[in-house]
């Protein structure tokens, strides 16, 4: 639809919240910088904005193999706050498991393969950054402009967006 806004969160402590107008510009909410009155605050001003006409896309998550409880139960904490925000705030969510929004999105020019005691494997964080890139060249990647790096966990929560505005849930 060309008048939705789609919001794509890529969960976690060091996750991001993504939006998509349907001007096309974007805005950002840092999981990592914010707590989660902030995040509700985020989530409240973008539905206030699209009123009625904004859907999200939450990638869908499960326990890490070899991650501590600790770090299991913070992760859960997080996607479960985020869930309950979304249902407070009435904001229509799907949530995507992340081979699905990857399937769709990367394309084999994305691919960076890695190498680990013989066996070969997609670099994901890698992927997406270069997914991003290609998608949205002029597009600043980093958690904030004093960062060096290209932060993937906002890479991932565009390439989430993108996915909900390319099947226009």
């Amino acid at each position: 639809m060309a008048n939705k806004t789609y919001i794509g969160i890529d969960p976690g402590s060091k996750g991001f919240i993504a939006v998509m107008h349907p001007d096309g510009t974007r805005e950002y909410c840092s999981l990592q910088d914010c707590d989660y009155h902030d995040i509700a605050i985020f989530l409240k001003n973008i539905k206030t904005v699209c009123e009625e006409s904004c859907v999200c896309c939450m990638e869908e998550i499960h326990a890490i193999f070899g991650s501590s409880a600790k770090s299991t139960f913070s992760f859960g904490e997080t996607f479960g706050v985020l869930q309950g925000l979304l249902i407070a705030l009435e904001i229509p969510y799907h949530l995507v498991p992340p081979k699905t929004w990857q399937k769709e999105i990367w394309i084999s020019h994305d691919k960076v393969i890695k190498s680990y005691c013989g066996k070969k494997s997609t670099d994901n964080k890698a992927t997406s950054i270069n997914a991003a890139r290609r998608l949205f060249p002029t597009e600043d990647f980093r958690r904030t402009s004093k960062c060096k790096n290209v932060d993937d966990n906002k890479c991932d929560a565009t390439l989430i967006c993108e996915y909900g505005r390319r099947k226009c849930l």
